[in-house]
């Protein structure tokens, strides 16, 4: 044996001690295998081979000779009370050279012993063969009886002589002699056998029927042999359909149900003990049942042990477990004692019903009784029983409004004796329908009180059914309502006054409101008036006046200009600051009241608008009005120019926004007009409180003046800009070529 290689993984792989060692028999490598054998460990690792293995005569001398000539040999060695045998080969480098050797040790301490043993262990296996219940036999490659043990032969009623070289098959009935599981073991000397168990049924001497499972196995392959096992399970199969059936029982039952020892161990735990206790089967199998008992129990259940360990049994045992959250739980005990063959109480079976559930009906049926019964005695109404027709009834005690026979008495002049003439048809109609229906009779109905006077009760009643599902009986109260109902007129009395007084206030404050929105509008067209003015004296006066000036000016220019060029310089400045005022009083005057709005249209006058805020504010402004969109009456164009305009500046001063847009649109039956900006918004307190109309004066004066022509405003903001969106009926009429009330303004100076 040589090795011209080596690999850790491999060399760790390997199940047998195995040492490398140098040319000079030094220790250089060992694997997992020699670690856990041999009891080295990394520590051994260059030491030499006499100082680890002292029981080994001439090993170093036996390595030399294998580097010496390439040889391999074998060698016992000795370690502790084992024995291994030593194969030592030569270590190779890949191109031959010698590198050292390699120690192989294979454990041969059992084959040693085994040889001792071989005659002991045969005369052993064959007392034992013959104590063993179950039969065993040998059989051939044909089937025949080899030889058997003592309980094969009194399972037959047989002898061994009987047995001799005849077949297996002829010790039994047709069926048995018949059956296939004879051609199954023929198979078990197949080159590649198996055999599985099978269940064989016959009727045995002295024994009756019997179910016998037979189990099969090679003995050698040079003889060819089959040790045949003949397992008697007759009584294991009826005891495992009787556990079938009853752990069918046990793991089916809504009730708890668990297995104990005498000294308290849990040795069984069903489905319902763990969806009751909370406990799986895996925690509570083992531990004590006072895994479930309270601390305030544990006298119980010693006392229950104690009951149990003299045959007693205990039940319908009403006492409070513990779950596994620390919950307790009221539970009704049954507890069986279980015996062993002899008879002897061995452990007990506990069956857990929780009546958790029922002791708090219980508990709920009887404080429910109390209190109905404290409720009736202290209540005002009249609570009554009528039977299944309602043709008698009987009261229960009540201090009622209405006079009330003796508490038990029955009496079939109900009707007559309290409800009112006018309300028996619909009593009796009401009561038939609930009848019919099944259902729960309710009505306002009046009554006669004790004091004499009709007074008004509301009468509820629920039926209460039989088994049968049919009606047995009816409990109601009569509640006295007649307070309240007199209230309720008097209620009604004072409403109708009152809804008379509101009526009348509101067409006051109606005629004062539309009022208060003329004068509003007057207000607005002589602001509107006193606009067209200003920008008309403006542009008249004033504007002429600095035509003038400038007019002056440029011939003084022209006069002084070669005499006097610093003079003309100062004159240039004061010309330029005339012209800049001049344009200033302009626009001035044309925002005041736009010329173009009275000449051209709203179109054209937006259109100029926006092309000034453009030039004066660097804002992007976006205005979209269709070609064909008309003319509209002149107040009206007016209202839109405004709401226009006052959006613009508000965006310009207070958005913080960089564009705009602006949307006109005339419909079939509306005009709307959308303007957005994509600045900072408002806050939802300062949009709330503009809808609400408590801020914003610019706001207000757009609603005003929409208001005029039923039109709406609406305002959405928030962090990514302002809408609003205004809406206008279109008038019945067009106004476009109506004559306009003011004269035009010039459009140019």
């Amino acid at each position: 044996m040589s090795i011209k290689h080596d690999d850790n993984g491999l060399l760790n792989s390997i199940d047998i001690p195995i040492i490398i060692v140098s040319r000079e028999r030094r220790v250089e490598r060992i694997n997992r295998a020699a670690t856990i054998v041999l009891g080295l460990s990394g520590g051994d690792v260059n030491e030499s081979l006499a100082s680890i293995f002292p029981g080994v005569e001439n090993l170093d001398a036996l390595c030399a000779q294998v580097m010496a000539d390439g040889v391999s040999c074998r060698q016992e060695a000795s370690r502790g009370d084992r024995t291994f045998l030593l194969h030592i080969a030569a270590h190779l480098a890949s191109d031959g050279q010698m590198l050292g050797a390699v120690l192989a040790f294979s454990n041969v301490t059992w084959f040693r012993a085994s040889i001792d043993q071989a005659v002991y262990e045969r005369e052993y296996t064959e007392a034992i063969l013959n104590v063993v219940i179950d039969p065993l036999l040998v059989l051939d490659e044909k089937l025949q009886v080899q030889t058997a043990n003592r309980a094969f032969y009194e399972l037959f009623a047989i002898s061994s002589d009987e047995t001799q070289a005849i077949s297996i098959r002829k010790l039994g009935d047709r069926v048995w002699e018949a059956s296939e599981v004879w051609d199954s073991l023929k198979t078990i000397l197949s080159e590649h056998p198996q055999f599985h168990s099978v269940e064989i049924e016959r009727e045995f001497p002295g024994r009756g029927r019997r179910t016998l499972l037979l189990d099969a196995r090679r003995l050698t392959q040079a003889g060819r042999l089959i040790l045949l096992t003949l397992h008697d399970i007759t009584e294991r199969q009826q005891a495992e359909r009787t556990t079938s059936l009853l752990a069918a029982i046990v793991g089916s039952s809504d009730d708890a149900i668990v297995s104990k020892n005498l000294d308290g161990t849990i040795t069984s735990w069903n489905k319902s003990a763990e969806r009751l206790f909370g406990y799986t089967a895996e925690e509570a199998v083992g531990r004590h049942i006072t895994l479930i008992v309270p601390w305030d129990r544990r006298s119980e259940e010693d006392e229950i042990l104690r009951r149990l360990a003299r045959g007693e049994r205990v039940d319908h045992f009403e006492t409070v477990r513990r779950r596994k959250d620390g919950s307790t739980l009221e539970v009704s005990l049954t507890i069986s004692p279980v015996r062993d063959g002899t008879g002897k109480v061995v452990g007990a079976s506990k069956v857990a019903r929780d009546v958790s559930e029922r002791k708090r009906i219980e508990r709920a049926m009887r404080e429910s009784e109390e209190r109905f019964r404290a409720l009736v005695t202290s209540s005002s109404d009249v609570v009554y029983r009528m039977n299944p027709d309602w043709s008698e009834m009987r009261q229960l005690d009540s201090q009622g409004f209405i006079s009330i026979s003796d508490t038990g008495k029955l009496t079939k002049e109900w009707l007559n004796e309290y409800i009112h003439p006018d309300d028996q048809q619909l009593m009796l109609r009401t009561l038939r329908d609930a009848v019919r229906k099944k259902s729960t009779f309710q009505l306002e109905h009046r009554v006669r009180r004790k004091d004499g006077r009709i007074g008004w009760a509301n009468s509820r009643a629920v039926p209460l059914f039989g088994a049968n599902g049919e009606i047995v009986e009816w409990f109601g109260a009569a509640t006295d309502v007649t307070d309240r109902k007199e209230s309720e007129e008097k209620y009604r009395q004072l409403a109708k006054s009152l809804d008379a007084e509101v009526r009348a206030r509101t067409r006051d404050l109606e005629a004062q409101a539309k009022q208060l929105r003329e004068l509003s509008w007057r207000l607005l067209r002589t602001q509107e008036d006193e606009r067209r003015h200003i920008a008309r004296e403006l542009h008249d006066s004033a504007g002429q006046t600095l035509t003038v000036l400038g007019i002056g000016l440029a011939q003084v220019l022209q006069e002084t200009g070669r005499r006097a060029p610093e003079v003309a310089a100062k004159i240039e400045l004061v010309q330029e600051m005339v012209q800049q005022l001049h344009r200033e009083i302009r626009t001035a005057s044309y925002l005041l009241h736009p010329p173009l709005l009275d000449e051209t249209g709203l179109h054209s006058a937006l259109s100029w608008y926006v092309q000034g805020l453009v030039d004066r504010s660097g804002l992007d402004v976006r205005l979209e009005i269709p070609e064909d969109f008309g003319r509209l009456p002149g107040e009206m164009e007016l209202v839109i120019f405004r709401l226009v305009q006052e959006c613009l500046t508000n965006i310009h001063r207070h958005a913080e926004s960089k564009t705009a847009s602006i949307r006109m649109n005339c419909e079939a039956t509306q005009i709307t007009i959308d303007i957005q900006d994509q600045g900072k918004g408002m806050s939802a307190e300062r949009l709330a409180e503009i809808q609400a109309g408590n801020s914003g004066m610019g706001i207000r004066g757009m609603r005003e003046r929409l208001s005029q022509f039923d039109g709406t405003v609406t305002i959405q903001s928030n962090g990514c800009g302002t809408r609003v969106l205004a809406i206008i009926p279109v008038p019945r009429s067009n106004a476009a070529n109506e004559e306009k009330a003011a004269m035009p303004l010039p459009t140019a100076v």
